[in-house]
């Protein structure tokens, strides 16, 4: 082994990790494979440090490596207090159509915490959730069952993902979906920004009869980096966008859209 393989060898986790990120934002991208071979680590080793990375928001992580963020993400407290008339809006219109004795399997997002404060107090719902802050708001509510599925949890989304959610929520069947997404590409499909939430989204909407989107009009148009599922999959889309065009196309796939 040459000296700088035994150098690289000896750093600590934290100390390898701030080389990681020099390489990535140097490199643009890199893989978890070669970096275990560099490190002389293991792969896991290498994906517990491109997962700490992208949850301080530093790197975005891709199946088998990680690259540099292209626009910063902004963490779920500052997206709280973005547009909060345009998300209370959506939300209420949202939480206006489900019906008495549904189950809601709901995602993280902070629109959809306005429309889990927005549900009537005397409709009596089941609310399956991966989000710490749509628990909480769900707890206030006097009718609401509430049930947290379990498994590590992201600080930027402040959610559950990884392997044991997606387990657990492919063993449900919900009456609703409730997303919130990182964006609605102009090809028509739903996205989002990290890929293990990505991964969650679509295994939600797979897991519903219906899948209610909530986006507020920033995100018609945008492409975040990872799919999630075609427009169609969705059943209403509530937003304030007045975008007739990406409207109209969203409509044709079949999605009722309801602005407010």
């Amino acid at each position: 082994m040459s000296e700088g393989a035994k150098e690289l060898a000896a750093l600590s986790p934290e100390e390898r990790q701030a080389v990681i990120l020099d390489r990535v934002n140097t490199a643009g991208r890199v893989l978890a494979a070669g970096l275990a071979q560099e490190f002389g680590v293991s792969e896991d080793s290498i994906r517990r440090d491109l997962r700490d990375l992208a949850d301080a928001g530093l790197v975005q992580r891709f199946h088998g490596g990680a690259a540099r963020l292209v626009t910063p993400v902004l963490d779920f407290r500052r997206r709280e207090t973005l547009q909060a008339d345009e998300k209370q809006a959506i939300g209420r219109a949202a939480a206006a159509t489900i019906a008495q004795g549904a189950t809601l399997l709901v995602d993280s997002s902070t629109t959809v915490v306005r429309f889990v404060r927005a549900l009537p107090p005397s409709l009596s719902v089941r609310i399956v959730t991966v989000a710490v802050d749509v628990a909480a708001a769900a707890l206030d509510h006097p009718l609401a069952e509430v049930v947290m599925l379990g498994g590590r949890l992201g600080r930027l989304t402040r959610g559950v993902t990884g392997v044991a959610a997606v387990d657990a929520i492919r063993g449900l069947r919900a009456d609703y979906c409730i997303l919130g997404t990182c964006g609605i590409d102009r090809g028509l499909t739903l996205r989002a920004d990290d890929y293990e939430d990505a991964y969650l989204k679509s295994a939600m909407i797979r897991a519903a009869g219906k899948t209610l989107l909530l986006a507020t009009a920033d995100k018609l148009g945008q492409a975040s980096t990872y799919e999630v599922a075609p427009m169609s999959a969705v059943s209403t889309l509530f937003t304030d966008s007045r975008d007739m065009a990406i409207l109209d196309a969203i409509r044709a796939a079949g999605v009722d859209v309801q602005t407010v």
